[in-house]
């Protein structure tokens, strides 16, 4: 996982699997980054699987930053793994949250 600012907006990048490990990690990123008022891209071409925990937390934080007033999105690529681009499908998360290719 890593975090660059760039044009006063934040991205946070998954790279490889993430899970319940990992969510107390991206958690606390992303509520510092809009705690700090930065609009969010959270980078999931290169993730190849994310569980439940880490769909929570894009969950959570999608609303924090609406309340806020922020920009909060996804952005999934060719690299993108199937496991990942289903679970965003079955939770309804693609459709929660704006979502670029």
């Amino acid at each position: 996982m890593s975090v660059t600012l760039e044009h006063d907006r934040a991205t946070v990048a998954l790279n490889g699997e993430h899970e319940a490990y990992s969510a107390d990690k991206l958690a606390r990123n992303l509520t510092a980054l809009i705690a700090e008022g930065v609009p969010v891209t959270v980078d999931l071409r290169h993730a190849t699987f994310i569980d439940s925990t880490v769909v929570g937390v894009l969950i959570a934080a999608h609303r924090r930053a609406a309340e806020s007033g922020l920009e909060f999105v996804l952005l999934l690529g060719s690299e993108t793994g199937w496991p990942v681009r289903r679970l965003l499908e079955v939770t309804g998360l693609d459709a929660e949250v704006a979502v670029y290719e």
